[in-house]
Order: C-alpha cells, then sequence, then structure tokens
C-alpha cells in the first residue's frame, strides 16, 4: 500500500462538496454550513452509492422512488462526530473539531481543568483558539504550544495541536505524539475524547502503513466508546485489511444497526475489497434477519387488517354510522398498508428495515388508534340509543302527565265554573225575567246552599214535570240553567278530548320513534360484541 508520511493521504483532503466548509467562521455558523453541506453531501453521497449498489441492500425500485436521497440527513451536527455516523470524513476533521469544542461535555470538562490557572494561562488558551478558528495556523501553533506549557493537562491543547500538525502542517509523526499526549491525559476525564483522540492515532498508524497499530488504536477507541459508531466502522475497515473477518463484521454490524447508511459506505469502501465475499454475505444476513422480523409484524398487521376491513365494510353500510373521520382514517390505513405492502415485497435490507423500524410501528399505532375508535363508536352508538330510549320514554310518561294534569284541570274549572254559575245566572235571570216584587227572589238565589237547592228544585222537579203549567219566563228561567250546565259540560267534553287526541299524537310519534331505536339497537348489539375481538 502506499504510505503518506509527509502529505495528506486521498481519505483526509477535502471533498468538492465540502468546499466551503473552511476554518476562519464562528463555530454557530460553521455548525449551519456543516448542517447543510452535511445533508447535501449525505444526499449526493447516497444518490451516487445506491445506484450502484448491491440488490441486498436497496431493491431497484426503491433507488428508482429516490427513497433514501429524500430522508438522508444529520439530525444534530452541533454534537460533532457522534452525530455525523456515516456522513464523516477526514477531510473536514478541523471543522469538526472545532464544532467538538463548543459541545457542553467539553466544556464542562474544561472549565474543572481552567479553574485553578491564571489569567495568563487563560489568555493564551483563548488566543490559540481564537487563531486556530480564524485559520492563522503559524499564530496557532505558537500559542497552543505556550498553553501546553502553562497547562500540560488540558488534552484539547493535545488535540488541537496534533490537528494542525495532521491536517496543515503535515508533519505525521509530530501529530503522533500529540495524539498521544491527548489520549494520556484524556483518559481520567471523558472515555469520548478519549476515543477521539485514539481514532486519529489509528488513521495515522494507517497512513504510515502500520495496519495492525491502526487496528489496536481504534478498537481501543471502541472499548472506551461502544456506542460511538465512527469508531466501530473504522475498526471493522481495519480488521477488514488485516483479513479478521469477525472482528471486522462484528464492528461493521454494530456500526450498521446505528446507521443503515454505513451499508452503502462499506459497499463502495475499497478497505473492504480484501473480504469483500464475505462482507456481502453479512449484508445477506442482515437482510434475512430484517426479514424475519418483516414476515412476522407483516403477518401480525395483515390479519389485523383483515379483521379491520371485514367490520368496517359492515358497520359503515349502517344507515345510523354518519363518522366520516373514522372512514377516512381507514382509507388512509388502507394507503399504508399497501405502501407496507410493496415495500416488503421488494425484498431489500433498506425495504425491511423501515418496515421494522418506521412503517410497521406506525401501521400498528394506527390499527391501535382506530380499533379504540370504533369500540367507542359503537358503545357511543349503544349508549346514545338507550339514553335516547329513556328519554322517549320520559317523554311519554311527561305526555300522559300533561293529559292528566290538564283533564284535571278542565274538570276543575268546569265544576267552579258550575259553582260560580249557580248563583250568578239565576239571580241574573230573577232580575231580567221576575215582575215587580218577585225580583226580590234575587236575594235568595244569592244565599249559598239556598241558590243551589232552589236551582236543583227547579231543574229535577219543577221543570220536567210541570213544563205546560210553567210561565214563559220560568220556561226561560230553566231552559237558561240547562243551557249553561250543558255548556259547561260541553267545554269540559270538547277540551279533554282534544287534548286526549293531541296527547295520543304525542304518545304515537314518541312510540314509532321508540320501535325505530329499538330496531336499531338490535342491529349494533352484535357490532358491540364484534368490535370487543378486535
Amino acid at each position: 500500500m502506499t504510505l503518506y508520511y509527509n502529505e495528506l493521504a486521498p481519505w483526509e483532503r477535502k471533498q468538492e462538496y465540502y468546499h466551503i466548509i473552511e476554518l476562519g467562521k464562528d463555530v454557530k455558523k460553521q455548525t449551519e454550513i456543516l448542517n447543510q453541506q452535511t445533508k447535501a453531501q449525505t444526499k449526493a453521497l447516497i444518490s451516487s452509492q445506491i445506484a450502484s449498489t448491491n440488490t441486498i441492500i436497496a431493491s431497484q425500485d426503491r433507488i428508482a422512488e429516490g427513497i433514501d436521497v429524500v430522508a438522508c440527513g444529520v439530525e444534530r451536527v452541533e454534537q460533532g462526530i457522534f452525530e455525523l455516523k456515516s456522513a464523516f470524513e477526514w477531510g473536514i476533521s478541523e471543522v469538526v473539531w472545532q464544532i467538538e469544542q463548543n459541545r457542553a461535555e467539553l466544556k464542562n470538562i474544561l472549565e474543572v481543568l481552567m479553574r485553578p490557572l491564571d489569567t495568563q494561562a487563560k489568555e493564551r488558551k483563548w488566543r490559540a483558539e481564537e487563531a486556530y478558528a480564524n485559520g492563522w495556523i503559524d499564530d496557532a501553533e505558537e500559542e497552543f504550544l505556550e498553553s501546553e506549557n502553562l497547562n500540560k493537562f488540558d488534552f484539547s491543547i493535545h488535540i488541537s495541536l496534533g490537528m494542525i500538525y495532521l491536517f496543515k502542517i503535515i508533519n505525521k509523526e509530530k501529530a503522533l505524539s500529540y495524539f498521544e499526549k491527548a489520549i494520556k491525559y484524556s483518559k481520567p476525564k471523558s472515555s469520548f475524547y478519549t476515543s477521539y483522540a485514539l481514532l486519529h492515532k489509528a488513521l495515522i498508524h494507517y497512513d504510515m502503513g502500520d495496519i495492525e497499530e491502526a487496528e489496536k488504536a481504534s478498537n481501543e477507541a471502541v472499548e472506551f466508546s461502544l456506542n460511538f459508531t465512527e469508531a466501530l466502522y473504522q475498526n471493522a475497515q481495519y480488521n477488514a485489511q488485516l483479513l479478521n473477518n469477525e472482528q471486522s463484521f462484528y464492528h461493521l454490524e454494530m456500526a450498521i444497526q446505528a446507521d443503515k447508511y454505513y451499508c452503502l459506505k462499506a459497499n463502495n469502501d475499497n478497505m473492504f475489497d480484501p473480504i469483500r465475499g464475505d462482507v456481502n454475505k453479512l449484508f445477506e444476513k442482515l437482510r434475512q434477519e430484517e426479514e424475519e422480523k418483516a414476515i412476522k409484524s407483516f403477518e401480525e398487521i395483515s390479519e389485523k387488517q383483515d379483521i379491520l376491513n371485514s367490520f368496517t365494510t359492515d358497520f359503515f353500510a349502517e344507515p345510523f354510522f354518519e363518522d366520516w373521520q373514522l372512514k377516512d382514517k381507514l382509507k388512509k390505513l388502507n394507503e399504508d398498508f399497501k405502501t407496507l405492502n410493496k415495500m416488503f415485497h421488494r425484498n431489500s435490507y433498506f425495504d425491511f428495515r423501515d418496515i421494522n423500524e418506521n412503517i410497521s410501528p406506525r401501521i400498528k399505532k394506527k390499527q391501535s388508534k382506530l380499533t379504540s375508535d370504533l369500540k367507542q363508536a359503537v358503545e357511543n352508538n349503544v349508549e346514545g340509543i338507550d339514553k335516547t330510549l329513556n328519554n322517549i320514554s320520559e317523554k311519554t310518561s311527561e305526555t300522559k302527565k300533561t293529559y292528566n294534569n290538564e283533564i284535571q284541570e278542565y274538570f276543575g274549572t268546569t265544576n267552579y265554573v258550575i259553582l260560580i254559575g249557580s248563583f250568578v245566572v239565576p239571580a241574573v235571570m230573577t232580575l231580567i225575567l221576575a215582575p215587580g216584587w218577585d225580583k226580590l227572589l234575587f236575594i235568595v238565589f244569592c244565599i249559598p246552599l239556598l241558590s243551589q237547592g232552589m236551582s236543583l228544585w227547579l231543574l229535577l222537579y219543577v221543570f220536567p214535570t210541570q213544563y205546560s203549567d210553567l210561565s214563559l219566563n220560568d220556561k226561560i228561567f230553566c231552559w237558561t240553567l240547562v243551557l249553561f250546565i250543558i255548556g259547561a259540560v260541553a267545554y269540559y267534553l270538547v277540551n279533554s278530548s282534544s287534548s286526549k287526541s293531541k296527547m295520543e299524537g304525542e304518545v304515537s310519534k314518541q312510540k314509532s320513534m321508540e320501535k325505530q331505536l329499538k330496531t336499531m339497537k338490535e342491529l349494533t348489539i352484535p357490532y358491540l360484541e364484534r368490535v370487543k375481538k378486535l
């Protein structure tokens, strides 16, 4: 292999799509630019790599749809190399280190290290970082060297000097010595930054042709930070070069589990060429594992979807169901299921993994929600019917009660009118019809009981038995009493009949509605039993 002692290796040079990533901007701005460029770079990288990738990794249909090009991106560039994962490249290491120094974890560590120092030492460190951030490499080197003399236990100073000698001055022996110091002084303080320095040490050893030392350093980086995916990937690279298949596959698989796009990276990485056939077998193994999980979830979802569709086909057809929101949810769920079905039959690692990590959990969640909503809808339907039936029953009772109250009111009014009339009618008729002093009978008809007794005597004895002997005035008097009583009774009969007719009409409507609701309930009850089994 070609050795790179005093020049940058091809993998250490900045790619064209990162041309605007340069030292000389503040950390916040660099993070924004790196975030934009990393997404663009990842899309460009995936676009080029996925087009020629192994069909085990991604199906041709998936490639044609551009799913991965659209979906890819780095969510938290501000977390540095740890979150860049497969998007990391050595060509942007300096800017990544600049961002690393702004992370809260490192700031907290350095705050403790800087606390006992005097103002001069802190000032030197600040000036060194300022010069480095602005790309003033000579000034940065000078200030960092002075800072090292004042605070040799600050491992970030050694990393910064290592970066300068590795990527700017290109003195890799010297760079290696500073990363060794960084490893030494970071071990008691931070496992992650120990791993960070160890990866740079491994890179330098690889540049110098010492692959075994590179593997050893990267493996140590993994041991210090087990979830550091870039450390896993780089160790897999070095083990591939040494033909340590088992170790290479073990760490490559862990990296891929953390970020599936390491598949594409490894598929196009010539460092894996010595074991390319076995790498493809690893991809097949990963695909089969994801397929087994996908088959299980696909069968579960399919069974559930069939049950839901069978239930909703019947339930939604009922005239009493009008919930369009539930119908829309079912429509969207069926669309998701079609997507799942399509991806499942593509038979690729990326498709199966997306099914297991995204599609299946989302569909299961929607199925569960729709099932819950359907149960609630059926239960609400039954409860609504029962509530309406109770209301109708109460309304029927209230209607009958109202009718009885009206009858009593009409009866009482009739009695009251007859009672009053028994005084007023005979008294008034006496004044009108009686001649002369006979008008004094008016006084008799104004006396309670005597008035009723006289009226009764006239109507029950005199009027029917001596009608022909009565004078015209007496006949008029009697007929007036008869007509008054007939009118009062007629008032009662007409009003009570009208009230009864109205009551019977209302009750008839309520009974008809009650019958319809009971029929609807009979239709709904079976759905209540079915929905419980969903």
